[in-house]
């Protein structure tokens, strides 16, 4: 096994990072791109912009750094100043995935009881999973995962690679914001060994029981930020467009701001 892979594995298995997002490139090209220079070159921003993790304007690990990255983001800074907002507001700029979770341990109950609808606005904000705000994604968790993919890892070590770098091994397709079990009876029936012993077939279709999937907090609709310009977090369906936008309505924020 290469050696470069398998103190990976060993920092993997040992290391966390509390309180912090995910970075991830948005194309399997990027490694290519960074290795051919184009990070620097005529299409500087929209390489930046597809490849932060490849580039280094991120970490694997990132978060708003600021207070007001949110109301600067909604304010149109991410692309009016986007060398200061990327590096500084990556979560409200949507390069980094916040790591979502509840904040309190009633959550689950109250979102049985029906707060998630008859009290929104404070559960949305408080209770994100146990009401649905967060998403499973497909998300690579160590900074070597695009230049990993390129040398064609997945395949030559399929198990490591295809639960820790998912996004650059394409475990979810082309979409990589709906990472969940294809077959759940079938699933079951394979059993999680067969992750370990047939992971190429195994990881694609149950890629939540194999462990390849992150709860992250992430905008899912392209029109997101429209609708929040618009002030529809706020309005009368709030409620959806929150779980369907929670970066653009200040969600994924929120979850960085009580670290800072």
């Amino acid at each position: 096994m290469n050696r470069t892979i398998l103190f990976a594995i060993i920092m993997y298995c040992t290391s966390t990072a509390n309180g912090a997002g995910i970075c991830n490139d948005f194309d399997t090209s990027c490694a290519a791109w960074a290795e051919n220079g184009e990070c620097d070159g005529d299409n500087k921003e929209f390489v930046l912009g597809k490849c932060p993790l490849s580039c280094g304007v991120c970490t694997i690990y990132c978060r708003d750094l600021h207070e007001d990255c949110h109301s600067w983001a909604t304010d149109d800074q991410c692309t009016e100043n986007p060398d200061f907002m990327r590096k500084n507001c990556p979560t409200s700029c949507g390069l980094c995935h916040a790591k979502c979770f509840d904040k309190e341990h009633d959550c689950a109950k109250w979102a049985r009881d029906g707060e998630c609808r008859d009290n929104s606005y404070f559960m949305l904000k408080t209770c994100p999973v146990s009401c649905g705000v967060c998403g499973q994604f497909c998300l690579d968790t160590h900074d070597d995962c695009p230049s990993w993919a390129k040398q064609d890892h997945c395949n030559t070590n399929p198990y490591f690679m295809l639960k820790t770098c998912p996004k650059s091994c394409s475990v979810c397709g082309d979409d990589y914001t709906k990472c969940s079990d294809n077959n759940i009876t079938q699933c079951r029936s394979w059993g999680e060994h067969q992750c370990h012993e047939n992971p190429h077939t195994v990881f694609r279709e149950c890629p939540n029981m194999c462990g390849a999937c992150t709860t992250a907090c992430q905008d899912i609709s392209e029109s997101c930020k429209s609708w929040a310009s618009n002030g529809e977090c706020e309005g009368e369906n709030s409620d959806v467009v929150v779980m369907t936008c929670p970066r653009s309505c200040g969600i994924c924020h929120s979850f960085d701001k009580d670290e800072l």
